[in-house]
């Protein structure tokens, strides 16, 4: 069924999707990189920036969804994610699901507990988490097995011979007397909780353990007649929601019980605070982590991500009848015709001639001006590359003329200098210098995306708006051309910049460090010569500059402890992308920190990630504090 809102302003994730609705608009591809061994017992964390796809990997294994899939395993559209879930073992030709997933949210309750340390404390969070795993693995159960009604409960029959001996939570005898015990249960968590009078050791609900985990994985339900639900998986989402203590104490506890069955943790980076630039604070713990941003990361899983992002975008595109249906891709034309720009490719052509006029009697560049000419006579796009390559090879050469014998450069040598970085670059200028469009077609919309599926729905959503209005202004075909989809893209790269200050807790500061940044990558890229084709667009603190920021004796003072926290802040929230960068012969390693992909299109940088420059600590905190501005707001004359 279609309809007419923007489908890319919808998050399937949320809980208010259908399970119908959300089945049709998952994607299989995410299957495809989640590891063997992800369903092995252990505990397996998840980790990624806000709309990284956490949650809406782990409701694709809840009953409800999984019973969704199976119901739908005859549907062509559907068919991909059936035979995924199928070759996973999941889900079987024959019969419903047999998995029995177990998804709890943290979200709500567990941060109202008392904050102080102590062992009260801690056994009420146990005991608090317990009973919700058993109510949901119940509710769970019942979804499993199509019960209509709470009361079926009373018909599954609990088996203990296999449950170790258990202190918090009762043997019932049924799955409905059991939950009856887990729903009263939390109430005295928080009757307790809201009691003026400081309760008692006997009247305070408290677990030495995390019991539920051992309970889910050995218990045995017994349903006409049959075991039922052998296979398990629970999935915690929204750790980041838990105060710190409780975190470390869940995951802790959890590691040195290393469960039998797969027990996912999933939360936002932010959870890990400044310790996200500390080198190696993952190391060393007795769990598997999944990082989903850097996921997508490799030139393999770039191209992967490409596939991925087509499929969403293309699920969706079919949940709407405002424009005519079909791809995603086919809206998008990705290449540019010297006709839309006729005008900028002449003004191009005439700026090449003025700046390179004081060269025309130097007989060293005589046949790089002769072969130049002969482009300045077609006046198209590929033209006009080949001027702004051979502009940029000419400051190269000029810079360094000192250095070398004055002989004529040939044709020869000018091919052997040039380069994709260097064609790069100039394509980069003539978007800075002629405003012709640079950043449109799908690949680019799926880098700009920065392996990040929310943030790829945003930018697609502004797209589908400009389709919607060619629609409604009835133009003779619904595609978005090269200089549309440049305008539209860098307009919503604009609001993402404006969004910073309201969205992250040292907002304003964020968004004055991301400023200076894209200011200082601007006059790098933009230098005439080109110096770091295609561009920079990231800074890196040596080690040595990262020591002096996460130092626990704190050398540099409260403005070095803001930095830590903008800089950790940003880098979980997807606005910075962490790379670590090795030694070498003369220089330390370090951690390279680059744009957003989208914030680089804002500051008009180019969409790779390779080029950096180091800086140090006090330049950015300087930043940070007051923002830096670029010199060079546009191309300087050779």
């Amino acid at each position: 069924m279609a309809y007419n809102t923007n489908p890319f302003l919808e998050r399937m994730s949320e809980r208010t999707t259908s399970d119908m609705e959300f089945v049709r608009l998952f994607s299989p591809k995410i299957l495809e990189k989640l590891d063997e061994d992800a369903f092995d017992g252990a505990v397996h964390m998840f980790r990624s920036a806000p709309g990284a796809g956490k949650t809406t990997l782990l409701r694709a294994f809840t009953p409800s969804a999984l019973r969704a899939f199976w119901n739908s395993r005859n549907r062509p559209e559907l068919s991909e994610s059936f035979q995924k879930l199928l070759n996973r073992g999941l889900l079987t030709e024959d019969d419903s699901p047999q998995l029995l997933g177990v998804f709890l949210s943290c979200a709500s309750g567990f941060a109202d507990l008392p904050s102080s340390e102590g062992l009260q404390q801690e056994g009420l969070f146990r005991a608090l988490l317990d009973c919700r795993i058993v109510l949901r693995t119940l509710r769970s159960l019942g979804a499993l097995l199509g019960l209509s009604a709470p009361e079926q409960l009373a018909e599954i029959s609990l088996d203990y011979a296999t449950v170790p001996r258990l202190q918090g939570i009762p043997e019932r005898r049924n799955a409905l007397e059991l939950a009856t015990w887990a729903e009263e249960h939390e109430q005295r968590v928080y009757a307790q909780l809201d009691s003026f009078i400081e309760p008692t050791s006997a009247t305070l609900p408290s677990h030495l353990r995390f019991e539920g985990v051992l309970w889910l994985q050995s218990i045995q339900f017994l349903y006409e007649g049959r075991v039922v639900a052998g296979q398990r998986l629970l999935m915690v989402d929204d750790m980041h929601k838990l105060r710190r203590r409780q975190r470390a104490l869940l995951i802790d506890d959890l590691t040195v019980m290393r469960p039998s069955i797969p027990v996912w943790l999933a939360e936002r980076t932010v959870a890990l605070g400044t310790e996200l630039l500390s080198q190696g604070v993952r190391e060393g713990r007795d769990l598997r982590e999944y990082n989903l941003d850097r996921m997508w990361s490799d030139p393999k899983g770039a191209n992967q991500f490409v596939s991925y992002a087509q499929n969403i975008l293309d699920r969706r595109m079919k949940n709407q009848d405002a424009v005519p249906a079909g791809s995603f891709t086919q809206c998008l034309r990705d290449k540019l015709v010297s006709s839309e720009v006729r005008s900028q490719v002449a003004d191009g052509i005439q700026r090449f001639r003025n700046e390179v006029e004081r060269h025309q009697s130097n007989l060293r560049y005589a046949q790089w001006l002769a072969r130049a000419d002969q482009y300045t006579v077609d006046q198209n796009l590929e033209s006009l590359l080949e001027l702004y390559v051979t502009r940029i090879l000419l400051v190269r050469d000029a810079s360094k003329r000192q250095l070398s014998l004055d002989l004529t450069l040939t044709e020869e040598e000018l091919e052997d200098r040039d380069s994709s970085q260097l064609r790069g670059a100039a394509e980069l200028f003539m978007h800075e210098e002629l405003g012709i469009p640079y950043y449109f077609g799908f690949e680019r919309l799926c880098v700009m995306a920065t392996n990040n599926v929310e943030e790829l729905l945003a930018l697609a959503a502004a797209l589908y708006v400009g389709l919607q209005t060619k629609q409604v202004l009835r133009k003779s075909e619904p595609i978005l051309s090269p200089l549309e989809q440049d305008k539209l893209l860098r307009e919503a790269a604009g609001r993402k910049r404006e969004f910073i200050p309201k969205s992250h807790t040292e907002g304003t500061r964020a968004q004055r460090l991301l400023d200076s940044i894209g200011a200082f990558c601007y006059e790098q890229t933009f230098a005439p010569n080109a110096p770091y084709a295609p561009g920079v667009t990231g800074v890196r603190l040596s080690r040595s500059e990262l020591t002096k920021l996460t130092a626990p004796s704190n050398p540099l003072g409260p403005n070095g402890i803001i930095l830590q926290r903008v800089l950790a802040e940003c880098a979980a929230e997807n606005l910075l992308v962490q790379r670590e960068s090795q030694a070498t012969g003369s220089r330390d390693s370090g951690t390279v920190f680059y744009l957003n992909r989208s914030l680089c299109a804002h500051y008009g940088l180019p969409l790779q990630m390779g080029g950096w420059r180091d800086v140090s600590v006090g330049e950015l905190m300087k930043w940070m504090e007051r923002r830096l501005t670029p010199i060079r707001k546009s191309q300087e004359a050779i």
